[in-house]
């Protein structure tokens, strides 16, 4: 199957297992095909996979009769999201889904390149860094290993010579980014130790909530027995717990919903992980 084809098959299926209809004006538009060409893809989809779907004349769609399970997708809403969302970017009115209105951190390619190369090759980097905590543009050695999407801002993750250490660095702050080929730190990914340290963040209801209500948190955020472990590692776990607002205890506690686990707040204040 060509790469083409299997996006075309991907969005279809998409579309048919969570909205059980697809309108070929949609997909047509979507790909900017031809109608015979979109309706050729639909049919094609439909009988390959002898999928229970009929073309109702009066919705101008093809209507799921019966479920079918996917071959193309995951049962994540979030990857329907993802993939019903982008084609509305311009058009949100139109959208049955929306997302807040993020700020946009600028990203210059012309920068990202050399880091996005550094990052694979785990070569090192000559970059001139606009630092809030020194009061101005200092410029550093780095060797980059990953970059990190934090939710609002993506981070570089890379061993520092001026620092003697592994740090993060904003993405949006490094002014410039050049190769530097005499830096003899030999600080690579397996030496990062806050990033191969795997760490178990817990969280619960508030107990602050009604029992219902911690019934209902429960049931939002699939916990177990009123708990969910989320697996991420000792370079992160400070970020995902700003997401989730664990950094912080709200005085309204429907406000909060969720807090940490106690026993793994004092496990990761033990081994001193926590910034706060």
């Amino acid at each position: 199957m060509q790469a083409k084809e299997e996006q075309y098959f991907r969005y279809i299926e998409a579309v048919l297992f969570w909205q059980a209809e697809i309108q070929t004006g949609v997909f047509q538009d979507k790909f900017k095909l031809s109608r015979p060409s979109a309706r050729r893809y639909l049919t094609d989809y439909i009988e390959r996979h002898d999928i229970a779907a009929k073309y109702d004349e009066s919705e101008k769609a093809y209507v799921l009769a019966t479920p079918f399970t996917p071959r193309y997708i995951s049962q994540d809403f979030s990857e329907y999201a993802h993939l019903i969302g982008e084609q509305y970017v311009h058009q949100l009115s139109a959208s049955p889904i929306s997302a807040l209105a993020l700020p946009h951190r600028k990203l210059n390619p012309v920068i990202l390149r050399p880091i996005l190369n550094a990052c694979r090759r785990q070569s090192v980097l000559d970059i001139c860094y606009q630092s809030i905590k020194e009061g101005g543009e200092t410029d550093r050695i780095i060797r980059p290993h990953t970059l990190i999407n934090s939710g609002l801002r993506y981070h570089l993750r890379a061993y520092c010579e001026k620092a003697q250490g592994f740090r993060d660095f904003s993405l949006s702050r490094i002014v410039s980014a050049e190769p530097e080929f005499k830096s003899k730190a030999k600080q690579y990914k397996k030496d990062d130790i806050a990033w191969q340290q795997e760490v178990t963040l817990t969280i619960m209801p508030d107990p602050r909530l009604s029992e219902y209500a911690q019934h209902v948190i429960a049931h939002d955020f699939d916990m177990q027995s009123h708990k969910k472990h989320l697996k991420t590692n000792a370079a992160l776990v400070n970020y995902l717990m700003s997401i989730l607002r664990l950094d912080v205890q709200h005085p309204n506690p429907e406000a909060q919903q969720i807090i940490m686990e106690p026993d793994c707040y004092r496990t990761l204040r033990k081994q001193k992980l926590l910034w706060n």
